[in-house]
């Protein structure tokens, strides 16, 4: 067994926020000569690189799980273009699934940081993202290059994303920093992350880091479904995060009332103003920061409760049943 990452007693979320910001302004920008003709894309990933992924949706793209195209050995149907997303290009179920797209005949587009990797040797365009060089012990650094690299394909021009992303930081430490006090003392059997599809990239990534971090059972859920569902849930504790972007603020109040009453404790997170509404490109830039913003909430959430990250240590971290079977 591998060594796990680091744990510590607290959390300081401070001097996480420096760190991020440095690494930032230190990093070369994802640039792209030029986006691809997609037609009608699928961008395929796993974990964090599908939460990546799914910044596409908002171009009218699908994003699903790499596993989904590999081990059913079926790839999507009106699918022109198949793009593989992974950081490290040796992610086994993407390199499968692109391999298996190149072989019928569709555009493949690897979005990786290894140039020299199987992913990106499988691929027929490669969209190279700079690694950001800095220590985590719930990571996002990967996410959040990934995700300007699938804007990147789409069309967008990223050379400003980490200065913004940069500025952005004290609000979203500012804005975690009140949530993770606000929590209850003692963790709940399970929680529920609620939004709108607005911030899908983001919820999905709350969802994977509060896993890690906690070690507890997080589903994502659209908002309006939730009011259809989670009403139900109990008398275990159960806590209902709601991300809350421009949109469909009424709802999310109803909603969060409706909850209450039923026993749920609900945490209405405000994520409207991490990044300055007139920013170019702003929706994308929300979503990526409340990534972010997940990422230290999880690891203050996984601390606050005894519950230190990566079950203490006791999860192996080597990550070999997920790599490419050589």
């Amino acid at each position: 067994m591998s060594p796990a990452p680091p744990t510590s007693a607290t959390y300081d979320s401070a001097s996480a926020s420096a760190a991020l910001h440095a690494a930032l302004l230190a990093t070369a920008p994802v640039v792209t000569a030029g986006a691809p003709d997609l037609g009608r894309a699928v961008f395929v990933g796993s974990g964090d690189s599908l939460a990546s992924g799914l910044i596409a949706t908002g171009f009218g793209h699908r994003a699903v799980s790499a596993g989904d195209v590999a081990w059913s050995e079926a790839l999507p149907a009106a699918c022109d273009t198949l793009v593989g997303i992974s950081h490290s290009g040796t992610s086994g179920a993407t390199v499968k699934a692109l391999r298996m797209a190149r072989t019928a005949g569709l555009k493949t587009v690897a979005i990786t940081s290894q140039a020299a990797s199987p992913l990106a040797d499988s691929a027929d365009e490669v969209q190279l993202v700079p690694t950001l060089q800095v220590e985590e012990i719930v990571p996002c650094a990967g996410h959040v290059m990934l995700a300007q690299g699938v804007a990147a394909v789409c069309g967008v021009d990223t050379s400003s994303f980490n200065e913004a992303l940069a500025q952005s930081l004290d609000r979203v430490r500012t804005t975690i920093d009140a949530q993770v006090r606000a929590l209850p003392d003692t963790a709940p059997v399970a929680m529920s992350v609620l939004s709108l599809p607005e911030l899908c990239s983001g919820a999905d990534f709350w969802v994977l880091k509060l896993i890690e971090a906690c070690g507890l059972a997080v589903r994502g859920v659209p908002l309006e479904e939730s009011g259809h569902v989670d009403y139900f849930i109990g008398p275990e504790q159960h806590l209902a995060l709601q991300l809350m972007g421009p949109h469909g603020r009424p709802r999310f109040d109803r909603l969060a009332e409706a909850l209450r009453t039923t026993g749920q404790t609900v945490r209405q997170v405000d994520v409207r103003d991490l990044i300055d509404p007139d920013m170019r490109d702003a929706d994308i830039l929300r979503d990526i920061a409340t990534a972010v913003a997940g990422t230290w909430f999880a690891h203050g959430a996984a601390l606050r409760w005894g519950r230190p990250p990566f079950r203490g240590g006791a999860v192996n971290m080597d990550a070999r049943h997920i790599k490419l079977d050589s």
